[in-house]
């Protein structure tokens, strides 16, 4: 249901659907589906003001709260899904509860229960110590209550960090990779960059064999020497659209449809490993063929964080 066909007040929010008239100070989770007498007979007690306003120091409004002030709105975008994915789950389990109910141990029990997933686990904690310095701030805590969500133990990653693609692996993913798929992965390896960094982009990039990018987590323009495996491959690639990969109809593509697109083609493969190498990985393999581009040390570095080799 599109907001045009939603009434006044009433919005689309994650999956709810909410009435909000921030005059009065109002902001109520409607349980019924729209459009039906329930819904109606809920809607019009909530315009004259008859429905109880719920407390106000809940996670809900915490939530609301933190979504509208700087601490969020000056986020980049692909850090702003993250976080609003996080606090929805939040916002399921502790929607109704008092912020300052919250102890160290019912966070602690939290991170655990996610310990099949370290990395969200984690993430889980970190957004929690975000929303609720947000929740100092508007007075749902109080000065002599530290962060519960600060100083908790979180997983360590197993091993070295993310490991390189091996040539096997490597070779069985070129032979049954989607189209797309195979785009992101050359220029992974070809640019050494983040899929989100990737996503950005654009045909007109590239100029004289060097392509300009601006990195999303540091803010950081590189002009980068294509490889001469990725200016094969790009010389292959239909133009459909301003950004390199796009989705069907030429626009932009999502980061989480080509994450999934990914996992999928490994899901496929038979190599018994397959689903261990991430994309991530991807930029070790960059750090040879940077290097081998005519890359200087110092920029292989800044582009992927990881010291070029040295013959």
């Amino acid at each position: 249901m599109t907001k045009k066909s939603l009434p006044k007040y009433v919005y689309q929010d994650r999956g709810y659907v909410r009435f909000i008239r921030r005059a009065r100070g109002v902001s109520v989770m409607m349980q019924e589906e729209p459009g039906t007498p329930e819904f109606w007979d809920h809607y019009n007690r909530l315009l004259k003001g008859r429905d109880p306003i719920p407390n106000k120091r809940t996670f809900e409004t915490l939530a609301l709260s933190y979504f509208e002030s700087d601490g969020y709105t000056k986020l980049k975008p692909r850090t702003q899904s993250d976080y609003r994915h996080y606090i929805e789950h939040i916002r399921k389990i502790w929607g109704d509860r008092d912020p300052q109910k919250i102890e160290t141990q019912h966070i602690y029990e939290l991170h655990r229960a996610n310990a099949d997933h370290w990395r969200q686990a984690n993430y889980l904690v970190q957004v929690m110590v975000i929303l609720l310095n947000h929740a100092r701030l508007i007075g749902f805590l109080k000065k002599e209550h530290s962060n519960p969500a600060k100083g908790i133990p979180l997983f360590k990653q197993q091993g070295e960090g993310w490991e390189p693609w091996p040539d096997d692996v490597r070779a069985e993913f070129e032979a049954i990779a989607t189209p797309r798929a195979r785009l992101i992965y050359e220029l992974c390896v070809g640019t050494g960059q983040r899929i989100g960094d990737v996503l950005r982009m654009r045909w007109d990039h590239i100029k004289d064999d060097e392509i300009t990018v601006m990195q999303g987590k540091g803010d950081k323009g590189l002009t980068i020497l294509l490889t001469n495996r990725l200016k094969a491959y790009l010389a292959t690639v239909t133009k459909n659209g301003l950004t390199i990969v796009t989705d069907a109809k030429g626009a932009p593509a999502i980061y989480r449809t080509i994450a999934q697109e990914m996992r999928t083609v490994k899901a496929k493969m038979q190599h018994p490993d397959a689903k261990t190498y991430v994309t991530h990985g991807l930029r070790k393999n960059a750090t040879i063929e940077l290097y081998q581009a005519g890359n200087s040390d110092e920029l292989v570095k800044a582009v992927t964080g990881i010291p070029a080799p040295r013959c």
